[in-house]
C-alpha cells in the first residue's frame, strides 16, 4: 500500500509525492503553485520515502520558519517526532556544530557591530543611512565579503557565532557529511546561495525540494530566487514537478495572479487553475488626485460604511511597516492589518491590498521583478473576496495601476 495513501491528493500531487522513490533520479524540484496543496504533498513524500525503507531517523527536513516545522511535525504524527530532524536551516546547522564539541554562544543581533565595521571600512559611504548600508544588496559583493570576514573574526575572537555564521561553519567543515540520506527542503525559493551550499555540504542520497518562484520575496534576506528557475542545472540527475491546482482561491483571483506574475521578466512557467468555482471579479477602489495614504484610507472606510453588505471581516495587507502604523489607529473592528510580508503562507477570507500608489507598491527601493512577486503574494491570500485600495497624485501612479485598472472593477473613492 502506498505510504499517503491516507492523504487525499489530485494526480499532480500524488506524481511528485512518488517520483523520487520510484526512480533513478538524485533530486527532485516540485514547483507549487499558491495554495495547490504543498504541505500535504510534501507529507506524503515524506511518507512515500519511509515506505520506500528509508529509516526514519536518516531523513531531515528543512523548513523556513519554526512554525512550518511544528505544522509538518503535527501533520506526520508520530512519525515526525521520529524523523532525524525537522526544523529551520539554523537549527539543523547548531545541531551539528554542538554535536562536534565545537564551544560557542550565538550572538541574535549583530546589526549594531557590523554597521560599526562598515563605517570603518567604508567612509565614502558616510551620507548612507545605517540600516541601507548593512541591508543586503547594498554593498558589491567584495564589498559584503571583507565585512563579512571582519565581522567573522571579531565573533571568532570572543568565542561567538551569529546565525549567518552557522551555516558557514556548518557548511565548511561539513558536519552534515553522512548524516542523511533524504533531505526535504520547504520553501526553497527562499533559500540564499549560502543555504544551497550548506545542503549540498549534506550529501543526501535524495533531495526533495519544494517552493515557487513566484513567492520568492526574500531578497533583502539574501535569497536569490535564480536557484530555483535554475535548479536543473544547478543540482545534477534533478527533476522537476508543477503543482497547478489551486484549492484556496476563487477563479477571478486565480486568474488575476496568472496574469499579474507575466508583469515580470523571469518566472518559471505555469499556468494555475482554480478548483473553486467562484467568479467573483477584484475591485480596484481607486482615489484620484489623493495626496496622502491617510486620505485614501479615510475614503475607502467611508466608502465601505455606506454599503452595509461590504461590512465584513477584512484582511489588509501593507507594503511596508511604516504604512502599517499609519492605518492602524483608524482600524474599525471588523479590520486586521499586517505586511505583505509577515502574510506568506497564510490565506484570508476577504483581502484588501492598501497602498498601490507611487514608491509604495511597487517600492521604489527594491527590484521590479520582485515587487510584482510580492503583489502576487499579496493578491493570492484571498480566498474570497480580494480587493485594491489605489491613489494617484495627479499625473504620479504606480506601475501596477494601469494593470489592476483593466483587469478589476473599479470602484471611485
Amino acid at each position: 500500500m502506498d505510504g499517503a495513501s491516507q492523504v487525499q491528493l489530485n494526480p499532480e500531487q500524488q506524481h511528485a509525492a512518488r517520483r523520487l522513490w520510484q526512480s533513478h533520479l538524485n533530486a527532485l524540484q516540485v514547483v507549487a503553485g499558491a495554495g495547490s496543496g504543498k504541505t500535504s504533498t510534501l507529507v506524503a513524500a515524506v511518507q512515500n520515502a519511509l515506505a520506500a525503507g528509508y529509516a526514519s531517523e536518516r531523513i531531515a527536513v528543512i523548513t523556513f520558519s519554526r512554525r512550518a516545522a511544528h505544522e509538518l511535525k503535527d501533520r506526520l504524527g508520530e512519525r515526525g517526532n521520529a524523523l532525524g530532524f525537522c526544523g529551520t536551516m539554523h537549527a539543523l546547522a547548531w545541531r551539528l556544530i554542538r554535536r562536534a564539541g565545537t564551544q560557542l554562544k550565538i550572538i541574535t543581533h549583530t546589526q549594531p557591530l557590523r554597521l560599526r565595521m562598515a563605517r570603518q571600512l567604508f567612509p565614502h559611504y558616510a551620507h548612507i543611512a545605517g540600516d541601507v548600508l548593512v541591508r543586503r544588496g547594498f554593498l558589491t559583493e567584495s564589498e559584503a565579503a571583507t565585512l563579512g570576514n571582519m565581522v567573522a573574526r571579531e565573533l571568532q575572537s570572543n568565542h561567538q557565532i551569529d546565525f549567518d555564521g552557522l551555516i558557514a561553519l556548518a557548511t565548511k567543515q561539513k558536519l552534515g557529511q553522512g548524516k542523511f540520506d533524504v533531505l526535504f527542503v520547504d520553501e526553497f525559493q527562499d533559500t540564499a546561495p549560502d543555504q544551497v551550499a550548506f545542503i549540498r555540504s549534506l550529501v543526501p542520497q535524495k533531495l526533495f525540494v519544494v517552493g515557487d518562484d513566484w513567492q520568492s520575496i526574500y531578497r533583502f534576506r539574501g535569497a536569490n530566487v535564480s536557484l530555483s528557475r535554475n535548479f536543473l542545472r544547478e543540482f545534477q540527475n534533478s527533476a522537476r514537478a508543477l503543482l497547478t491546482t489551486n484549492y484556496r482561491s476563487g477563479r477571478g483571483i486565480v486568474k488575476l495572479g496568472n496574469q499579474a506574475i507575466r508583469l515580470s521578466e523571469n518566472f518559471i512557467k505555469k499556468k494555475l487553475v482554480a478548483h473553486s468555482r467562484e467568479r467573483q471579479k477584484p475591485t480596484l477602489y481607486f482615489a484620484a488626485d489623493c495626496h496622502s495614504p491617510e486620505n485614501a484610507w479615510q475614503r475607502y472606510i467611508r466608502h465601505m460604511e455606506k454599503n452595509e453588505s461590504l461590512q465584513k471581516p477584512t484582511q489588509v495587507l501593507v507594503r511596508t511597516n511604516a504604512l502599517r502604523r499609519l492605518i492602524e489607529p483608524h482600524l474599525p473592528p471588523q479590520y486586521s492589518v499586517t505586511t505583505i510580508h509577515k502574510s506568506k503562507g497564510l490565506e484570508f477570507d476577504n483581502v484588501v491590498v492598501f497602498g498601490v500608489a507611487e514608491d509604495i507598491l511597487p517600492h521604489r527601493n527594491n527590484d521590479f521583478d520582485e515587487e510584482v512577486r510580492i503583489l502576487y503574494v499579496a493578491l493570492t491570500r484571498a480566498r474570497h473576496q480580494l480587493g485594491f485600495v489605489a491613489w494617484e497624485k495627479t499625473e504620479r501612479r504606480s506601475a501596477f495601476l494601469p494593470f489592476l485598472m483593466r483587469r478589476c472593477r473599479l470602484v471611485y473613492l
